[in-house]
């Protein structure tokens, strides 16, 4: 009975229509890993995986023409995501994903972005504008990720307000296209307190964020409860093979 139950289980779960997010932050050309840091033969070899696996890279864009106007997503979508904007994003991960033709998005925060060519150690952590622009439009995709990476649920609704506003102004300022989606810094919002909870719903709604991205490490079930609390699947340079395939499969819980 209990195998049944089990497959029963898996049958069920493989049949909803579900998203997956996929959180990465830096990516190493030298073999480095821990937490935040995935060496570039593991992000090679989950690039492989998810193509032989059938699914399908989407962009930003193609997540909101699914939720303005019911697109159809592929059958196996999955959504690559990038936080803080690591020049490694566009020296390691970029070659790679025109090798696989796969898509990603990177969530920037404007304040940590160069301007004009870093020649310290120091200013060459984040992307410089030149990078932006070299990367193809049909690959690479950018969202918001904050002004200056401060956790939304320590600041009051007016200055999350604020926040975003300066983002976008910022971004605007730098010519840098964005769509209208935001990953919150630390995966942090107000969780607790229904209120404020509302409260920075509609501050989101305010400033014409579509989509906003969490933590959560869990799959989405489609169509999309919440579009300003999408779950991401949390992806660690630390883990081994075997631990992205499970969270890719079945998020941190079975559904």
């Amino acid at each position: 009975m209990l195998l049944s139950w089990l497959v029963w289980r898996v049958l069920v779960r493989e049949k909803i229509p579900q998203l997956r997010v996929l959180m990465y932050h830096k990516v190493s050309g030298n073999g480095d890993r821990d937490g935040l840091t995935v060496p570039a033969n593991s992000l090679e070899a989950q690039f492989n995986y998810l193509l032989k696996q059938g699914y399908t890279p989407l962009l930003l864009s193609d997540l909101l023409n699914y939720t303005r106007t019911q697109t159809p997503l592929p059958q196996r979508p999955v959504l690559i995501t990038f936080d803080d904007g690591y020049r490694d994003n566009f020296t390691v991960m970029y070659p790679l994903l025109k090798k696989y033709g796969m898509k990603a998005n990177i969530f920037l925060v404007p304040a940590f972005l160069q301007p004009e060519q870093a020649h310290d150690h120091a200013n060459n952590e984040y992307l410089q504008l030149s990078d932006i622009q070299a990367m193809d439009q049909q690959l690479v995709e950018y969202g918001l990720h904050s002004y200056d990476h401060k956790s939304y649920k320590k600041l009051t609704p007016d200055e999350i307000n604020q926040d975003i506003i300066a983002t976008k102004r910022l971004l605007q300022s730098m010519d840098i296209s964005y769509q209208p989606c935001l990953a919150f810094p630390y995966g942090a919002f107000p969780k607790r307190n229904p209120v404020k909870r509302l409260q920075f719903y509609k501050t989101l709604a305010a400033n014409d964020i579509e989509l906003a991205f969490r933590i959560g490490n869990r799959l989405n079930r489609l169509p999309l409860r919440n579009p300003l609390l999408i779950q991401r699947l949390d992806i660690r340079g630390d883990d081994p093979f075997e631990k992205f395939v499970s969270l890719l499969r079945k998020g941190k819980n079975k559904i």
